[in-house]
């Protein structure tokens, strides 16, 4: 009886099965070789400074192979610099007005990583704006209204066109004329005295009609809402009952130290003595409370003296030239006659014998030229921030003894410990910069080139004996200006002569007679320096304009036209 239940497998079978495993193993090594090929073009981008690009290449290695720990923290490593270019991205489209491309690229930045906290501010103010725009001046709860802080009032005139205003008239009725020329409303204060004033204006913008009928009145306003203006007697009393006060965060982008912040207060509240401030260290910002145009003026003054310190790169070119020159020509003729006797004689009997050796000294004929040149040239380069001291170090350490002390341990024995300092050797560099306006800078620096040059035993210990060569000036030179900061030149010259006397001084045949040598050794150490100014004093025309600020009782602004086209939400 056949038993169908149980075959037997074929020859096809066998084959088909081996088929299947190396088409498996085939498969699995494509996709070893796919995530070892995405990690190498992450390492070239790496290599050429795309962190977003190998950050991608990585994370897809590691996705591909995940049993491989060397993607993870290759892509966990690149995590960082690839958010943080991410956000770089949404920066620079922002500022170029693409908004939508700036979310999305800040979007990806908190994608990539979740604790970037720049990213994730720059979404919620893009957002913000994005829902302000959408709808328009309203707010969508009413109730926000009064939990908002509103700003300090500030005019809004709606109008450029200049004013021509001949009028002898009273004070009062000249305000509101003008109101109602330029769409505004006119309030007066209540002890307000009113008094006739002749006024001659031909094209004069509104703030300066407003300007100059509060001169000749002797009154001053403030703006009370955007189309509102409030009059007054202009008094010190009444300044300050009726100047309005604001409170205002400056937050400062180029504070390296707390001398920084000190010295921007001090002038503030030396121009604006009438202001209260304080400065916030831990956050690098200045609260201020004040009216609005000394907030005003604060902040432009904060603008001008809050600039990225100057910053300079200077070359440091250290020379050491060292020449030894020695020539020895000439022939050395015996100059030594030893006698030794065999036996002990007496002197009687040296005479009658002949038991004893003679012995002349060698001559030596010498021709030689030696000529060594050593050079060593050390050129560093060294960056520092306009005030602020800068050090190099390239060389090393040497231990010197300075002291030992005898520790008692036990009840007869004692053991002496040595103290030691590390003497810093090679070249050392300290350089404070000072940068003008004219791109001079003004150098304070001290190079030094040490080196052992030998030992010295003191009391048991060897001691290094250090060669030094100092220089410590002060100079000032223009932008890419060569100096040469110090020079020490050593010459030394030798002369030597070996052989018979007499003979050896005859000119011609004292090379016969006797060796002569002469050693010229010279030795220059040069100091070179060369500043190259990368960061300039931020300084232009407008952070030395004239600002008017009004009268001695009071900080008041002038307000200049503007004349951009006037935006939709103002009609």
């Amino acid at each position: 009886m056949q038993d169908i239940g149980r075959r037997t497998p074929t020859k096809g079978g066998v084959v088909s099965v081996a088929l299947l495993a190396v088409l498996l193993a085939s498969a699995f090594d494509a996709w070893s070789e796919s995530a070892s090929s995405c990690y190498k073009r992450g390492r070239n981008a790496e290599v050429e400074g795309d962190a977003i690009g190998a950050y991608l290449a990585y994370k897809l290695a590691f996705t591909l192979k995940p049993g491989d720990n060397r993607y993870r923290a290759s892509y966990e490593r690149l995590r960082v610099s690839a958010s943080a270019e991410y956000a770089k991205r949404g920066e620079r489209l922002n500022q170029s007005g693409n908004i939508a491309g700036a979310l999305a690229a800040f979007l990806r930045a908190l994608d990539v990583d979740s604790t970037n906290e720049a990213a994730d501010a720059d979404i919620r103010n893009i957002q913000a704006k994005l829902e302000q725009s959408s709808r328009g001046t309203k707010l969508a709860n009413p109730d926000a209204t009064a939990r908002r802080a509103a700003p300090s009032p500030h005019l809004e005139i709606l109008t450029n066109e200049p004013l021509t205003l001949h009028m002898a008239e009273d004070s009062r009725i000249i305000y509101q004329s003008i109101g109602k020329t330029l769409g505004i409303n006119v309030l007066f204060e209540s002890e307000y005295i009113s008094k006739r004033i002749q006024v001659d204006l031909n094209n004069a913008t509104p703030y300066e009609a407003l300007e100059i009928v509060s001169q000749i009145s002797n009154t001053f306003w403030k703006p009370v809402t955007r189309n509102t203006i409030f009059v007054a007697q202009d008094t010190r009393a009444k300044r300050q009952t009726l100047s309005q006060q604001a409170v205002q965060i400056f937050y400062l982008k180029n504070i390296a130290q707390q001398n920084d912040l000190n010295d921007i207060q001090t002038a503030l509240r030396n121009v604006l003595p009438n202001t209260k401030l304080f400065g916030v260290v831990s956050q690098n910002a200045i609260m201020m409370r004040a009216t609005p145009d000394e907030l005003e003026l604060a902040k432009i003054l904060i603008a001008d003296l809050d600039q990225p310190k100057p910053e300079v790169l200077v070359d440091i070119t250290v020379m050491e030239v060292s020449r030894d020159k020695l020539r020895n020509i000439g022939l050395s003729p015996p100059t030594s006659l030893t006698v030794n006797s065999g036996s002990s004689q007496t002197l009687d009997q040296i005479g009658k014998s002949s038991a004893y050796t003679i012995s002349i000294g060698q001559a030596a004929a010498e021709f030689l030229l030696t000529d060594s040149d050593t050079r060593i040239l050390q050129n560093p380069r060294l960056r520092a921030v306009d005030g602020q001291k800068a050090t190099l170090k390239l060389g090393e350490r040497l231990p010197v003894a300075t002291g030992s002390y005898t520790v008692a341990t036990g009840s007869t024995s004692a053991a002496a410990e040595t103290q030691f300092q590390y003497l810093d050797v090679g070249v050392n560099v300290e350089m404070t910069p000072a940068i003008h306006g004219d791109r001079d800078v003004t150098l304070k620096l001290s190079v030094e080139v040490s080196a052992q040059s030998g030992t010295s035993t003191i009391s048991g210990v060897a001691e290094p004996v250090i060669s030094q060569q100092k220089s410590d000036q002060v100079v000032r030179l223009k932008d890419g200006e060569t100096s040469i900061l110090a020079g020490l030149v050593k010459q030394q010259e030798s002369r030597a002569v070996s052989g018979w006397p007499g003979f050896g001084e005859i000119p011609m045949m004292k090379y016969f007679f006797s060796t002569q040598s002469h050693e010229v050794v010279n030795e220059e150490l040069i100091f070179m320096i060369v500043p190259h100014v990368v960061r300039p004093p931020a300084t232009d025309n407008d952070s030395t304009r004239e600002i008017d600020t009004g009268t001695e009782l009071g900080v008041q602004l002038r307000k200049i036209p503007d004349t951009r086209p006037i935006s939709a939400e103002h009609n």
